[in-house]
């Protein structure tokens, strides 16, 4: 089989970990590429894919892209969370995120000696300058989702404690037992990934809104309401539903609406002042009012979950059926 998963130009651990954990996994489904497509972690369904003649879906997750022409021959064997398989009118897929799995396959578990909190940005997040001088000043340790998955499954392993804006950081620090605070730091967080993995383990998803060091990722990607800095809100399903759509239809717009106009005057002139550190400091975005935040989010109460998962017994069940009918794997 192809093993499909988001190739981005940056790293990012969350995708990468597809092709560390499947062929590790299931070696003899991906001795060969084959005709047809195993999709793995990420959230990627609805994304556009290579030539395949049958398309596997198995523990990923939708919340980016629409699915109205999204129609590829398929056989979803296990989903994120309820709400990708609504989307795909396959409720009984509804399983968890196949992140889970890597902790196991690496032998790593939380490190008897776990001291201190780490802090893990979202990955478009950390391209802003910021957070290393954050973490500093808080006394916690940055983890970057750029690394490679095992350096950050060990990193997160040496915590006791891991707020995080990556939704794969609470994943795996939820798989390796250690408790998590979920963060937004801008209106960049994608709210039905992580309401539709919460369902899947019994949890709820209830962020801690801090501000971003840098004004500039503010500016680019939208800031929480400083009113909402250091508080949590909860989000369910009919706000993740909701959330996706609009999420969509932006983008639709987006896409059909000319730049330039009053709009972008304004816009001119906000990125000034987010470029001027007096003006940064101003709209309430530098690293010391970010450590803050961040030290505030250790006192909430953190989330782990007590949730089994069947991701193995679905697994195998793919590898028999598809080695049965002589699908090249």
């Amino acid at each position: 089989m192809q093993l499909i998963y988001c190739r981005g130009a940056q790293l990012n651990f969350g995708d990468d970990l597809n092709a560390e954990l499947w062929p590790a996994l299931a070696p003899a489904l991906f001795a060969e590429p084959g005709r047809d497509g195993f999709l793995g972690i990420g959230t990627i369904v609805g994304m556009r894919l290579p030539p395949c003649d049958r398309l596997h879906i198995f523990s990923s997750g939708a919340g980016y892209d629409p699915l109205t022409a999204w129609a590829p021959s398929r056989r979803v064997w296990c989903v994120r969370g309820p709400l990708t398989a609504r989307l795909l009118d396959a409720d009984d897929a509804a399983l968890t995120d196949g992140a889970l799995l890597l902790p196991d396959l690496l032998g790593i578990s939380q490190a008897a000696d776990a001291a201190g909190v780490g802090v893990m940005p979202h990955w478009q997040s950390l391209l802003y300058p910021g957070w290393q001088a954050a973490c500093d000043a808080a006394g916690y340790r940055l983890i970057s989702p750029m690394a490679a998955p095992r350096d950050v499954v060990t990193a997160l392993a040496s915590t006791r404690l891991v707020l995080t804006e990556s939704l794969h950081g609470a994943i795996l620090a939820d798989a390796l037992g250690i408790p998590w605070v979920p963060l937004s730091s801008s209106r960049n967080v994608a709210v039905f990934k992580w309401v539709d993995w919460a369902l899947s383990v019994g949890l709820n998803f209830a962020p801690v809104f801090v501000p971003h060091p840098s004004a500039q990722a503010a500016l680019h990607f939208g800031r929480p309401e400083p009113a909402l800095w250091g508080r949590q809100r909860s989000y369910d399903a009919a706000a993740a539903l909701a959330e996706y759509q609009g999420r969509l239809a932006f983008a639709e717009a987006a896409a059909t609406t000319p730049p330039g106009g009053l709009a972008g005057v304004k816009n001119w002139l906000k990125r000034q002042a987010a470029c001027n550190a007096m003006g940064a400091r101003l709209l309430g975005h530098h690293p010391g009012r970010t450590a803050a935040t961040l030290q505030q989010a250790t006192r909430i109460t953190p989330n782990l979950s007590a949730a089994s998962h069947r991701l193995h017994e679905r697994l195998e069940a793919l590898q028999r059926e598809a080695l049965s009918v002589g699908v090249s794997a």
